[in-house]
């Protein structure tokens, strides 16, 4: 309610209802209903709650931010595909809706080859610190937000690691795939995460597939299969047992006094939002709408 729609974005960020609801009835409720000529008005295309004019440059403010910190970001991902069993980056977060601000970050959604979550992220962690890049204490604009990790075989993110609502549907239904190593694993996500169908009237939006995926360097990518060449066998197998073992016992010490819904960790999912506000937020929107209803 702080941001102006468009009437496609309207109709994209639907919750899901019965019986659907088309693009046109939508245009149709927009321009006829008496009930919403009340409370929005509309300009230049966008429809906004009255009395929030000044939404409207702060739209356009937020639109060019964000259009400049995906060029950033497609530069600083370029450099993952060096990480050995590293198969899909994907971006969720403020970004994807290009409603960003200076001081944001960037929030990925990884995943791993399935035997080798530790190790990815050992050397994900690794890289990303040493190109001053990893998000950490107060260091978060333009810096990367590693908080969700999946593995080839576990592509579904379970209730147990991120509340099935319509706060979670919205965060991953707007994710973009950014850097895709192992071909169709953003298609093979959209089918095992079908519970986002549940709480959006339109999924998955077919303009976040490929629009801002890069291409891979060929160098990078020869270094990778080196990497993973020589840790393929029993002793990429032991080191992954102490990469497990020692993240552990780091993400139980560090977050020992966090909410147990806000950090989960399984063999095939790592889950990391210690401070979400995601709760809190949706409730605030259910009271605002039920106070405009």
């Amino acid at each position: 309610m702080d941001r102006p729609l468009t009437a496609l974005e309207i109709f994209k960020y639907l919750p899901a209802v019965k019986p659907e609801v088309s693009f046109f009835q939508i245009q149709q409720t927009l321009a006829s209903s008496d009930w919403l000529a009340e409370r929005i008005k509309t300009r230049q295309g966008l429809y906004f709650l009255k009395k929030r004019d000044g939404l409207l440059a702060l739209r356009g403010d937020r639109l060019k931010l964000s259009q400049l910190k995906w060029k950033k970001l497609r530069t600083l991902v370029k450099r993952l595909a060096l990480v050995p069993f590293l198969k899909l980056v994907a971006v969720t977060g403020s970004l994807t809706a290009y409603n960003t601000q200076p001081s944001s970050d960037f929030d990925l959604l990884v995943v791993a080859q399935s035997d080798r979550l530790w190790t990815a992220r050992t050397f994900l962690t690794a890289l990303t610190a040493m190109l001053g890049i990893r998000r950490h204490g107060r260091a978060t604009r333009d810096r990367l937000c590693l908080n969700c990790y999946l593995t080839q075989a576990g592509l579904e993110i379970k209730h147990a690691a991120k509340p099935h609502d319509f706060h979670s549907a919205q965060e991953y239904g707007r994710m973009t795939p950014v850097l895709e190593i192992a071909d169709g694993l953003y298609q093979q996500f959209l089918t095992q995460n079908s519970w986002l169908k549940d709480f959006l009237a339109v999924y998955p939006w077919s303009n976040f597939i490929g629009a801002k995926k890069i291409t891979p360097s060929p160098f990078l990518g020869i270094l990778r299969r080196i990497a993973e060449w020589l840790l393929g066998d029993r002793i990429g197998e032991r080191l992954e047992k102490t990469f497990g073992r020692w993240q552990g016992q780091r993400i139980r010490l560090k977050n020992e006094n966090q909410p147990d819904d806000q950090i989960y960790t399984s063999s095939t999912c790592l889950m990391f939002h210690p401070h979400s506000k995601s709760y809190q937020l949706l409730q605030v929107f259910n009271q605002r709408l039920a106070s405009l209803i």
